[in-house]
C-alpha cells in the first residue's frame, strides 16, 4: 500500500490486518505528537487530518488514530501534528497560546488537529466579520465535540476559534510545510495512478475494488470479518487486546459509494459515511441530520457508515429506531446474487442477523417522508454528544381529521434488539388524537418493552423516560 505522510510518500509492504494508524505512527515512524488517550475513539487526543483523493480533488477530514487501521489509508494524506513542530506557529497554534487554551496540553494536539481541519474546510467568506464568524461558532462546536478537555479548557479554546482570521485553504500554513496544496494533491493523483493489483491468497486486508470482487473474496472467505470505518470493530483490537489475521474493506467498492434519491427513496451504500449521511439529509430528512449531529464524534462519523451501524447489530445502536419508524429494506448480497428484505427481520436477537454464510448489506433504501408524515426522534444520553444511548426513541405519525392515521414507533436500548412498539401502534391507529389517548401511553408501552438496569440507566428510567418521549411527540402532532 501507498500512503503520503506529511510530505514523506511512504510504502507499506503487506500490513497486518489489525495495526491501527496510531500504533504505526508512534512505534514504526517515531511520530510522536499524536497522543494515545482513551484507545476507543471517545476523547480525540489522537486526532490526525486525514486526506482523500475526490472528484479531482484532496478533502480533508479528521480522523481517531487510535481505531483507524492503517491498511485501509492506502492512497490518502495522512497529517499529524510533527509536520507544525515549527519554531514559526501555525495561526491556531497561535491563537491557543495567545488564549491560555492548554492545560496539562496532553489533549491540546488533538483540539489543534480539529481546529486546523475546521479552517480548512470553512470558506474564508463566512469569517470576514466577527458577526458573521459569530453565526458559524456552533460549526466550531461540532468540529470539537469528540476532543474531551480533561482540565474544563473549552471557553479559552472556543475564544482561539475566534480568532483565526479568514484565509484559502490552499494558502494555509499546514501546506506550505508540505511544499503547498499543490504539491500534495499531485502525490496523492500519483499514488491514484498507480496500479493496485492485490493477491487476495496473501493479503492479510484485501481491499476488493468492485462489487464482483467483494463478492467472490467473501465467497471465498466467508468467516472473514467485512470492515468500513473499523470505529467498533478496532475497540476489539485497542481493548480486547484481539488478533485479526483477515480483513475485507469494503469501502473501495466503487458500486457501495453512492448515495442518491430515486423514486422518493434515498439509496445509501454500504461504504458511504455517517458524515455523507449527514449532509445529503439535511434538506430530504432533517431528523436523520439532527440524529447524526449526536452520533459519536465528527471524528467518528467521518469513518463510520450507516451500514456498519445496522450490521452491527446493537441494541443500542442509535439510527435503526428512525430507519424502522420510515421502514426502510436492506439490499443484501451473496455472490452475484441479490434479495431484499425489510429492516424489521434482520435483527433476530442479540447480536444475531438474518445474514446467510457469505452474504452482506449491499444497500440500505430508506423512504422519505410522505405528505403530512411527521418525523421525530430524540437520543438521550448522559453527555450531548459523543456518548452511548440510554434510549433513543423515534416516530412518524400521520393524522387525518384529527385521527391517527398512521404512526410508527420504535425504541433502540429498551430491548435486546432495535424494535417497534407494536402494542402501542396499535392501540393508537385510527383513535382521535386527544389527551386521554396520549395519557395511556405509558400502560401499552410497558407491554411492548421490558428495560434493563445498566451503567447507562436503570429500567424504570428508561420506561419512564421513552414513555414521556413519546407523549411528548403525540402531544406536538396534535398542534
Amino acid at each position: 500500500m501507498h500512503l503520503l505522510l506529511n510530505k514523506m510518500a511512504i510504502e507499506i509492504v503487506d500490513p497486518a490486518a489489525d495495526i491501527t494508524l496510531l500504533q504505526w505512527l508512534r512505534e514504526s515512524q517515531h511520530l510522536t505528537a499524536t497522543k494515545e488517550g482513551c484507545a476507543v475513539g471517545d476523547c480525540g487526543a489522537c486526532t490526525v487530518i486525514v486526506g482523500e483523493l475526490e472528484h479531482g480533488e484532496a478533502v480533508y477530514r479528521s480522523v481517531n488514530a487510535c481505531i483507524a487501521l492503517l491498511a485501509s489509508l492506502h492512497g490518502c494524506h495522512v497529517i499529524t501534528l510533527d509536520v507544525l513542530q515549527d519554531s514559526n506557529l501555525h495561526p491556531v497554534q497561535r491563537a491557543m497560546v495567545e488564549c491560555h487554551s492548554s492545560q496539562c496540553g496532553f489533549c491540546s494536539p488533538g483540539f489543534v488537529m480539529s481546529l486546523v481541519v475546521w479552517w480548512l474546510n470553512t470558506p474564508a467568506n463566512q469569517l470576514t466579520t466577527p458577526e458573521a464568524f459569530a453565526q458559524h461558532r456552533h460549526g466550531v462546536e461540532l468540529a470539537l465535540s469528540g476532543n474531551l478537555c480533561r482540565c474544563t479548557g473549552y471557553l479559552p479554546i472556543l475564544l482561539a476559534a475566534d480568532r483565526l482570521a479568514p484565509m484559502d485553504r490552499t494558502m494555509d500554513p499546514l501546506f506550505n510545510q508540505m511544499g503547498g496544496y499543490d504539491h500534495c494533491l499531485a502525490h496523492l493523483k500519483s499514488i491514484a495512478s498507480q496500479s493496485h493489483a492485490r493477491d487476495t491468497r496473501t493479503q492479510a486486508y484485501m481491499a476488493p475494488s468492485s462489487l464482483e470482487e467483494l463478492a467472490l473474496a467473501y465467497e471465498a472467505f466467508p468467516k472473514t470479518r467485512l470492515v468500513a470505518g473499523s470505529t467498533d470493530l478496532a475497540l476489539g483490537i485497542t481493548h480486547g487486546l484481539q488478533s485479526i489475521e483477515r480483513l475485507i474493506d469494503v469501502t473501495g467498492v466503487k458500486e457501495l459509494q453512492s448515495i442518491e434519491q430515486r423514486d422518493h427513496h434515498i439509496y445509501i451504500g454500504a461504504g458511504v459515511r455517517l458524515s455523507e449521511v449527514e449532509t445529503f439529509c439535511q434538506a430530504l430528512l432533517p431528523a436523520m441530520s439532527d440524529l447524526l449531529g449526536r452520533f459519536a464524534s465528527r471524528q467518528v462519523r467521518n469513518r463510520a457508515t450507516l451500514v456498519g451501524n445496522i450490521a452491527n447489530s446493537s441494541p443500542i445502536a442509535d439510527i435503526p429506531p428512525l430507519l424502522l419508524v420510515m421502514g426502510a429494506k436492506l439490499i443484501l448480497q451473496c455472490g452475484l446474487n441479490q434479495r431484499t428484505i425489510s429492516l424489521s427481520e434482520f435483527n433476530l436477537g442479540y447480536k444475531k442477523t438474518a445474514l446467510k454464510i457469505g452474504e452482506f448489506i449491499h444497500s440500505v433504501v430508506l423512504p422519505l417522508p410522505l405528505s403530512r408524515q411527521q418525523v421525530s426522534v430524540e437520543k438521550v444520553s448522559k453527555r450531548a454528544e459523543d456518548d452511548i444511548s440510554a434510549t433513543c426513541v423515534a416516530m412518524s405519525i400521520t393524522l387525518t381529521h384529527g385521527a391517527i392515521a398512521q404512526i410508527n414507533i420504535a425504541c433502540g436500548g429498551m430491548a435486546a434488539i432495535p424494535k417497534m412498539a407494536n402494542e402501542t401502534q396499535s392501540q393508537l391507529l385510527g383513535q382521535p388524537l386527544t389527551q386521554e389517548l396520549v395519557a395511556q401511553v405509558p400502560l401499552w408501552l410497558a407491554r411492548d418493552y421490558q428495560p434493563i438496569d445498566d451503567m447507562r440507566a436503570s429500567a424504570a428510567y428508561r420506561q419512564q423516560v421513552t414513555a414521556n418521549l413519546i407523549q411528548g411527540f403525540l402531544k406536538e402532532a396534535m398542534r
